[in-house]
């Protein structure tokens, strides 16, 4: 292969890997600013689309990793059904990630920064927990929060 044809392979994987980073990035600054606790599962409910998406789509790259991003799938699935039907979450707020490809590269770092994305995410719903003042809202972001902990134990570094 020519070296014009690398480079063209390479730039493909970093647009790629550049639009699903940003995708994460701009799930992270939604969580950070999200408003109340509306605003908060609102948000988390597309964070967990975006891993669930994200986690189905590499499932089969790798061998040894589909397990955890099976789970990690599930897990996600899990969490977005905890809030979903929360009392303050916004009727009109879900939004579904259809159509996710796998992202380029290396397995590993896919789930370590989808990883990261989840531990996040807990720290997040836990925060909105404490701020709920209906207790249906305060158990759907706890339950959410286990679930987000649960995609960070089956796909980070240490696993």
């Amino acid at each position: 292969m020519t070296a014009r044809g690398n480079y063209k392979t390479r730039h493909e994987f970093d647009r790629r890997r550049v639009t699903c980073v940003s995708q994460i990035e701009l799930l992270r600054q939604r969580l950070f600013h999200a408003d109340g606790v509306a605003g908060m599962l609102a948000t988390s409910w597309e964070a967990f689309e975006f891993v669930r998406g994200v986690a189905g789509a590499n499932a089969d790259r790798s061998a040894d990793m589909n397990p955890a991003f099976t789970f990690a799938r599930g897990a996600a699935v899990s969490g977005r059904n905890a809030i979903a039907f929360a009392p303050s979450m916004p009727a009109d707020q879900a939004v579904l990630f259809e159509n996710t490809t796998p992202l380029k590269g290396d397995a590993y770092e896919v789930a370590d920064t989808l990883a990261d994305l989840a531990s996040a995410l807990s720290a997040h719903l836990r925060h909105a927990a404490g701020l709920a003042g209906d207790a249906s809202d305060r158990a759907a972001c706890h339950d959410a929060a286990r679930d987000a902990d649960r995609i960070t134990e089956l796909l980070a570094k240490s696993q």
